[in-house]
């Protein structure tokens, strides 16, 4: 889908998962900053308020169906942006969602799926933009991470190991793309006031809170304090906590900033860092990023538990 290309636009940029969120944000301040954006959805009757947005400011957005978790998708949405733009210069992998709870309480195929989005996704964009970037000898690669890829947060023992696989993936993917002068950029945001907590998946009724954090009682007034979960103590002190911070935390913008802010200290060409820029955002993010340095595993463990599961 085609929607706004006035003028001349020498750089572009493809962000996944545009539809709302961070992946909106990003997608505006792309366009907003002079790149032709390119921004992916996976079901494009979605696309309403980025496309009306598109068309009030006469931005440069391009809209194009993409689902992460399918090779083909990926493989015909990145085809046709290089075909008809012949460039890729900034890929921007934010597609993804969490699955939150305990370990036991999910199947093997519930946390199958989660890997497929948040690491096998990323991953699969990542090897349909390389060949463009390679020969190029240029471009940049953002991945959103999380804070819950610093450290690991309580109910997020799966969505945790998703992100500590993206750092991991990024960081060794640093060496093999420096070659080729392609950047790589790590954006790991804490909470952040998205629709990222409406599309939480959770173990079905398992827990005595819901997704908007109101506490519950499924089992009837006779069956107080009964739960179908053995860890419903923990999972229920973390998200009343989770969903209070959500409702004050950080507009997705704030992200969407730091992320161009991260395009133009590694394109600096003075710049003489290394090829990997790791930005945390959010006072949260900052404050536990500080602290996983400064503290011993026990102590760290013994702060989070203080912090989030009062």
């Amino acid at each position: 889908m085609f929607y706004v290309m006035s003028g001349e636009y020498k750089k572009v940029a493809v962000v996944t998962g545009s539809s709302t969120g961070i992946g909106l944000e990003t997608s505006l301040a792309l366009a907003r900053n002079g790149f032709l954006t390119c921004a992916t959805i996976r079901d494009l009757k979605k696309s309403v308020e980025i496309e009306s947005i598109a068309r009030k400011e006469n931005i440069p957005i391009n809209l194009f169906e993409m689902n992460v978790d399918d090779n083909d998708s990926v493989d015909k949405a990145i085809t046709k942006i290089v075909n008809e733009y012949g460039r890729l210069d900034i890929l921007v992998n934010n597609a993804g969602y969490g699955l939150f709870g305990a370990m036991e309480d999910f199947t093997m195929d519930e946390i199958r799926k989660q890997f497929e989005t948040n690491v096998f996704g990323i991953m699969r964009v990542i090897q349909n933009v390389l060949p463009t970037m390679r020969q190029q000898k240029s471009g940049i690669i953002i991945n959103v991470s999380s804070m819950s890829g610093l450290a690991g947060i309580p109910s997020q023992s799966v969505y945790s190991a998703t992100k500590f696989a993206v750092d991991g993936m990024s960081e060794a993917l640093s060496y093999e793309l420096e070659p080729f002068g392609i950047k790589m950029v790590l954006i790991e945001p804490g909470v952040i006031n998205t629709e990222f907590a409406q599309d939480l998946v959770l173990p079905s009724n398992k827990y005595g809170v819901d997704k908007k954090g109101i506490q519950i009682n499924q089992f009837g007034d006779d069956k107080k304090g009964t739960s179908l979960s053995f860890y419903n103590d923990t999972m229920q002190r973390f998200l009343t906590f989770y969903f209070n911070a959500m409702s004050k935390a950080p507009h997705p913008r704030v992200v969407a900033d730091e992320i161009i802010t991260s395009i133009g200290i590694v394109s600096d060409e003075s710049n003489t860092s290394s090829p990997i820029l790791r930005m945390t955002v959010g006072n949260d993010s900052k404050k536990y990023s500080r602290l996983k340095k400064e503290l011993t595993d026990n102590e760290f463990h013994t702060l989070l538990k203080g912090d989030l599961l009062k």
